[in-house]
């Protein structure tokens, strides 16, 4: 039963570390497509952070599957050294980021010298409008007043958002040039009340949270699963020697005689 556990373990170790292999490969194809797409003479901060991230995740994988497949100590010790620094990295970039999380309201306020939307590129407005209908929200971090009075169709409300009352009238004034056509529709536009900023902001961080707490703790189970290893690896390599019963120089043993025939 012991022997089926370890197998078991070693299989699954080395069936996780095959598809971080194959993750990192991907990245590190990746990070070429885009240095080739970009310029192939110039090397962006981004793209260097692709080819690190590939080439290290492969490496830490490669040597956690092999030493478990080959039974290599020194390739799982290191690996074990190097899954214990990811861990500690990941947790000394998680935790702050952890503890900025409450503060998110504070980034609000820098988002406010974007200037009026209205003003903006058009790129910006329609990335804003693409933002606005899926995240069910309006402006960045003001509102529909981000707007000013061009507040776009993106931040109109359904029916249904009306009657949970996630929505807002627009005042009077408020209005795009078409909706001159049918005041009635004017006077009862209702807007999300929510601003995108904020939800951005948030979800970026629980992304970001997220993809660290969710590594970390993969890492830590690497770290368990490398121990087991070890420790089975070495209680399978303790054999202990027989004893020498026989030996060249060994002396016949003593007899007596037991009955004596005349």
């Amino acid at each position: 039963m012991a022997k089926a556990n370890c197998l078991l373990l070693r299989n699954l170790f080395i069936f996780f570390n095959l598809l971080f292999a194959i993750a990192g490969v991907v990245v590190f194809v990746l990070a070429v497509f885009v240095h080739v797409r970009l310029n192939a003479n110039e090397f962006d901060n981004g793209v260097i952070g692709l080819y690190m991230v590939g080439s290290v995740t492969f490496l830490i994988s490669f040597l956690g599957a092999y030493g478990a497949l080959k039974n290599v100590k020194w390739m799982l010790v290191v690996f074990l050294v190097l899954m214990c620094l990811s861990c500690f990295t990941l947790l000394r970039f998680a935790v702050p980021i952890a503890l900025l999380h409450p503060q998110v309201g504070l980034l609000q306020e820098e988002m406010e010298v974007v200037g009026p939307l209205d003003k903006t590129p058009g790129d910006f407005q329609r990335i804003m409008g693409e933002f606005q209908s899926q995240l069910l929200c309006c402006g960045l971090a003001n509102g529909y007043r981000d707007w000013n009075n061009n507040v776009p169709e993106s931040c109109d409300c359904t029916t249904e958002e009306i009657m949970q009352g996630a929505c807002l009238p627009l005042p009077d004034n408020t209005y795009q040039d078409y909706y001159l056509i049918n005041p009635i529709r004017r006077r009862t536009r209702m807007v999300h009340k929510m601003p995108c900023g904020e939800i951005i902001v948030s979800k970026a961080l629980d992304w970001i949270l997220g993809v660290f707490f969710g590594l970390t703790t993969l890492a830590f189970l690497a770290i368990v699963m490398t121990c087991c290893l070890l420790a089975q690896k070495n209680k399978l390599g303790t054999v202990t020697k027989p004893s020498m019963i026989f030996s060249i120089s060994s002396k016949p043993p003593k007899y007596s005689q037991l009955l004596e025939y005349k």
